[in-house]
């Protein structure tokens, strides 16, 4: 379809960020959060999510197959998608058997991230085995006592040894999962860049990543670090344009920062993707960012998820 606006130059700082045509990124998303389950096993202190408000949900084996049907006919114009959002995909027990049914159907790549607690032996053979693309895990320090105060609820010792084993046998198995090791740097562990960078580095895979990723404010939602005070921003959200949401009852919010859907554009229960990514609301949303009056949306007003500023560091 053809998108029209008034403010071209926005449109072609979006295309260009994005690396696709606005009509093409219109067409249908090219990035999917598709929330499996809505529970974490962790409170990490930088997070925004109220876990207690949330309604414990586990997506329905019919919502998942009315997705998978419309994915596979998108597949071609589709870069990734991901099957976790909220939480910690790993509660979910099909999570490699969705995982395989996302392969199946040709999605070139498919992507979770996990604190890696639950990584177990078992479940890294199921991970292997699935066809997972890619798989990110956040570790924010090497020192137990840091760790567990940032990420309450999960032990150091538990998650490092995970992680190693995931690696050994991805290495053993000659297996292409990408690992991607982050950091999300804050006050409580600012010193310790150099020694994460350097252990991981000797233990990672070429095409692998180790990424030092500063924290955001969750639109607003988190009283933001003093190591990076807000900028305001007004540039267009490129998530409008760039990624499709669903959390795992089939509720379309605005975007992944809308984790108590405040912004509903739609339900999957009843409703396409395609449906969805060209109504008139989320139209309407993207006119209000091309406006740059995007601080007349609540959620939106204070976000710095994307703003050029918060730049991850490889």
């Amino acid at each position: 379809m053809k998108y029209t606006s008034k403010n071209k130059m926005e449109l072609e700082s979006i295309s260009k960020k994005l690396k696709f045509p606005i009509d093409d990124l219109v067409s249908f998303p090219k990035y999917l959060h598709i929330e499996t389950i809505n529970s974490c096993n962790a409170r990490c202190i930088m997070c925004g999510i109220n876990f207690e408000e949330k309604s414990y949900v586990l997506m329905s084996h019919d919502l998942f197959a009315k997705i998978l049907k419309e994915l596979e006919i998108n597949a071609k114009n589709i870069e990734k998608v991901m099957p976790y959002l909220d939480g910690e995909p790993l509660l979910d027990k099909e999570i490699f058997n969705r995982i395989i049914k996302l392969k199946k159907i040709n999605i070139k790549t498919v992507n979770i991230a996990s604190n890696a607690s639950l990584l177990t032996n078992e479940k890294i053979d199921e991970c292997l085995r699935s066809g997972l693309d890619e798989i990110y895990i956040t570790i924010d320090s090497l020192n137990a006592d840091t760790y567990e105060k940032i990420r309450t609820g999960l032990k150091l010792e538990n998650v490092l040894n995970n992680t190693n084993n995931l690696i050994a046998k991805r290495n053993k198995n000659k297996s292409n999962l990408k690992i991607r090791i982050q950091m999300v740097l804050q006050k409580n562990n600012e010193n310790e860049v150099a020694t994460f960078i350097n252990y991981w580095k000797d233990i990672l895979g070429e095409s692998d990543e180790v990424v030092i990723q500063r924290g955001h404010n969750w639109a607003g939602e988190v009283k933001q670090d003093v190591l990076f005070p807000h900028i305001e921003n007004l540039d267009p959200c490129i998530a409008l344009w760039g990624t499709f949401v669903c959390h795992s009852n089939g509720e379309v919010p605005l975007c992944c920062m809308d984790t108590q859907t405040k912004h509903k554009l739609g339900s999957l229960e009843t409703e396409e993707i395609k449906q969805i990514w060209n109504s008139e609301k989320l139209k309407k949303m993207r006119d209000i960012h091309l406006s740059k009056k995007r601080f007349e949306i609540d959620i939106c007003k204070n976000c710095d998820l994307w703003s050029e500023h918060k730049k991850e560091t490889y």
